[in-house]
């Protein structure tokens, strides 16, 4: 890797660590926030639908907006600007709810789950940009190594949010705030709108000069074009869909829930030591955000040790070095030792997937047995290792695929092009299917050639990068409905069985939300068996 790459593959990833900064605010410090303004643990679980609400419509919706555009700034920078813009907005009303509503209580919440609500639409239209952006400015045989850095880049960002969360902040930078949530929110403000200034400033953008639909009713008709033309995706990328759809009715749970876990744990285990149930609950709140911050240091350790032991259907397996022309130096042998053993144990990526989503699962439904602060800390570290490899290889594949990255496709790829002859959409399309997948593993399991011709020439199915990212963050949002809707229920069921508990009656807490993050756990379980599936297709 050149100085030029290296220095690239940075600044275009760089945005991300800060929206991972900002979105470890929300994640890891919003239900812990939500309660101390008196807001029910069911009702925390509803406000969290904001989260797939907002991915159901923003990404797909900035997808096919973006690809359009003909913006001379080019067609994700708009929206990674305007996002940005109201992210920063949304963090301060977070950070300063109670001054903002006087000391009214229920105008407090009000303001507070309303500011929720437009973060997690920001942060979508975010993140589908600087997603697709990545897909844009990267060629196919660079793809892994972006989303890998893309991946390196959202663990810096969880352990420096993690640890301004374990940090007394207030204590630290009392200029900031007079509370830990609005020194929190201001930092993460400031970061996110620093990496968002680099990453615009030093990515280079061809702006699109026609748009590929020119009426108002086209772009409704391609909007619903989004998910009728699903069957038109290339089989890979529809089962990585399938997969992401069990593995985040896991990960939604842990990460809702992984602080206030911990917490509840270490309020059970020091109900008496003395001190107010809100300084009690301050002190589990922190140690849960010691056990995230540890979970984000795995997590970026694993990023950045992982991909060195993978290989894509771009890239082809690892291959040992071949044997020296004349003598070499002890260290020269040892490197090529090392480099013989990663050949050896490397494997693929739909592999590495696999068995991540394999130690997730076990870690998940551990959780169960767990009664602990130092036992539940470790198994929220464990977790890291998968949380890297879920940020990495599914994008990674779908980059690929969508880039034209296996040298072993059908020759048949039809051009999405804009009317009038201009490439601006790239090769996705039924031809983007390995030929071994589509001789022996049909979507049908019948073996037989799928009718790749079946769409007349005058359709063509005119999907790019910020669409079809947009279509699998639909299948990343879905568990969101279903994890909130369903721990909601669980949540309410208990308290209507046990009553209001205090907060000291921690171990109560602890044990449904354990109950939550293991039924993940077994979802997560099912992802295993389709991801090990797919390694015959990649």
């Amino acid at each position: 890797m050149s100085r030029g790459e290296l220095a690239q593959y940075i600044t275009l990833t760089v945005a991300i660590a800060g929206l991972q900064f900002a979105w470890s605010v929300e994640m890891g410090f919003g239900s812990p926030y939500l309660l101390s303004l008196g807001l029910k643990k069911s009702l925390v679980s509803l406000v969290w639908l904001a989260g797939p609400l907002s991915g159901l419509i923003m990404q797909p919706l900035v997808g096919v907006l973006s690809d359009k555009s003909t913006s001379r700034f080019g067609r994700r920078r708009p929206y990674i600007v305007g996002s940005t813009v109201c992210s920063v907005l949304c963090l301060a009303v977070i950070g300063w709810t109670r001054e903002l509503a006087g000391g009214r209580a229920t105008l407090a919440v009000y303001l507070a789950v309303v500011a929720f609500y437009f973060l997690d639409f920001a942060v979508n239209c975010l993140q589908a940009s600087l997603r697709a952006l990545i897909v844009d400015v990267l060629p196919a045989s660079r793809q892994d190594a972006g989303t890998a850095w893309a991946s390196r880049m959202i663990g810096i960002g969880n352990v420096v949010g993690f640890l301004m969360g374990f940090l007394d902040l207030v204590r630290l930078l009392p200029f900031l705030g007079s509370t830990h949530m609005q020194v929190l929110t201001t930092i993460a403000s400031a970061v996110l709108g620093a990496t968002v200034a680099v990453t615009c400033y030093f990515t280079s953008e061809t702006p699109l000069l026609q748009p590929s639909l020119s009426s108002s009713d086209d772009n409704l008709q391609a909007f619903r074009a989004l998910f009728t033309s699903l069957h038109a995706l290339p089989t890979v990328i529809k089962r990585i869909f399938r997969i992401q759809l069990f593995a985040w009715i896991g990960w939604f749970p842990f990460l809702f829930y992984g602080t206030t876990y911990v917490a509840d744990l270490y309020v059970a285990a020091h109900s008496t030591d003395g001190g107010t149930d809100a300084e009690l609950m301050e002190r589990g709140t922190r140690a849960g955000s010691l056990a995230m911050f540890v979970q984000a240091v795995v997590s970026l350790g694993s990023s950045m040790v992982l991909p060195l032991f993978t290989y894509s259907a771009a890239t082809g397996s690892l291959q040992p070095p071949p044997p020296p022309a004349g003598s070499i130096s002890v260290f020269e042998r040892g490197m090529r030792a090392l480099l013989a053993v990663r050949a050896r144990v490397a494997v693929s990526l739909p592999t590495m997937w696999a068995i991540s989503l394999g130690i997730a699962s076990s870690a998940m439904m551990l959780t169960l047995v767990t009664s602990t602060v130092a036992m539940a800390s470790v198994l929220l570290a464990v977790c890291g290792i998968s949380w890297a490899v879920a940020m990495w290889v599914p994008f990674s594949m779908i980059g690929e695929t969508i880039r034209g990255g296996s040298n072993r496709t059908l020759g048949r790829q039809q051009m999405h092009a804009a009317p009038g002859g201009a490439s601006d959409y790239v090769q996705v399309a039924m031809g983007d299917i390995p030929l071994e997948a589509i001789d022996s593993h049909s979507e049908d399991g019948s073996g037989q050639e799928p009718d790749l011709d079946a769409r007349p020439p005058s359709e063509p199915t005119e999907l790019s990068a910020g669409t079809i990212l947009g279509v699998h963050n639909v299948f990343i949002v879905i568990p969101q409905f279903i994890t909130a809707f369903a721990s909601s229920l669980i949540f309410a069921v208990f308290e209507h069985l046990q009553g209001t508990a205090p907060d000291a009656a921690g171990g109560q807490h602890a044990r449904q939300i354990a109950l939550v993050i293991s039924l993940g756990g077994l979802s997560a379980g099912v992802a295993v068996y389709l991801s090990w599936q797919l390694r015959r297709l990649a």
